[in-house]
């Protein structure tokens, strides 16, 4: 079983959004880089999945795994 994934990625207007594996829209939308990552970690850590955070190119640039915080 694949392990489900959140992600933080550059939004396709501006700004940044976070965005759960396999969904076509954004969980939510963020004018900045740091507010995403805030957000995401937090959906990450309620939901035990992992967290991508990923460059403006698109390139992975930190993963955190929230699977078996208690």
């Amino acid at each position: 079983m694949t392990a489900k994934t959140n992600h933080v990625v550059p939004a396709r207007q501006k700004g940044w959004a976070v965005i759960k594996s396999g969904a076509i829209r954004a969980s939510r939308l963020f004018s900045s880089k740091r507010e995403a990552i805030i957000y995401g970690r937090l959906l990450s850590r309620s939901e035990a999945t992992i967290l991508y955070v990923h460059k403006r190119d698109g390139t992975v640039q930190n993963r955190n795994s929230y699977i078996n915080e208690s």
